[in-house]
């Protein structure tokens, strides 16, 4: 619920347009939303993420792709597995060379800044960088009460805001199962024009980070 989907779509997009090399890992095995909407235009493997077995697949998906960027979208239940196995990734960025960077994407509730905290907790010293991503679907920046006067915001290598997609847009990506760069032939004009403008906003805020 604090639009992980549509932001992993989004670092895709922006990837993709630098004429990046792209891996996208699902682990969402339950709902592949994202592996549905952007397999057959990048290299897309599922994986489950719920435990050891599967961060050594991660790990063998990174190490046979030298070249290109993995992006991991994951699933909402993943926080602790990560603190518990993601020192094994880590270990494998290093030993390669290779940034591991945590875009930690942000609602207005309790549970996403808690969440937060747990993962710090866990893994702040194994990633290269993690960066607090405000979602402002769910409102403006100011009125993330809960993360502003959370400790976590000091703990962070940046914090940026993320841009809001119309619903109307959102909801015709999903059921569809359109990537953002394919997205624009099957929606009206004024359609194409919201999802133009959210690609660009999405690109400049990402610029932050990639």
């Amino acid at each position: 619920g604090v639009g992980k989907s549509l932001v992993s779509m989004a670092v895709v997009d922006v990837l993709l347009t630098r004429g990046k090399t792209v891996v996208l890992v699902e682990s969402d095995d339950s709902n592949p939303d994202v592996y549905k909407a952007l397999n057959g235009l990048v290299q897309s493997v599922v994986l489950n993420l719920d435990d050891e077995d599967g961060y050594l697949s991660l790990c063998s998906v990174i190490e046979s792709n030298p070249s290109a960027y993995v992006v991991v979208n994951t699933a909402a239940r993943a926080t602790k597995p990560i603190s518990e196995h993601g020192g094994i990734v880590a270990d494998t960025a290093r030993e390669l060379k290779r940034e591991l960077v945590m875009l930690w994407a942000m609602n207005r509730q309790r549970d996403s800044v808690e969440l937060l905290g747990d993962f710090l907790d866990g893994m702040d010293k194994e990633f290269t960088e993690t960066h607090a991503l405000i979602n402002t679907y769910w409102g403006a920046p100011e009125k993330f009460m809960r993360f502003n006067n959370s400790k976590q915001k000091d703990r962070v290598t940046s914090v940026f805001s993320f841009p809001e997609l119309n619903d109307m847009v959102s909801d015709k990506l999903n059921d569809k199962r359109f990537a953002l760069s394919n997205a624009e032939a099957g929606m009206t004009i004024a359609e194409r024009s919201v999802l133009s403008r959210f690609r660009k906003a999405a690109n400049e805020a990402l610029n932050k980070v990639l």
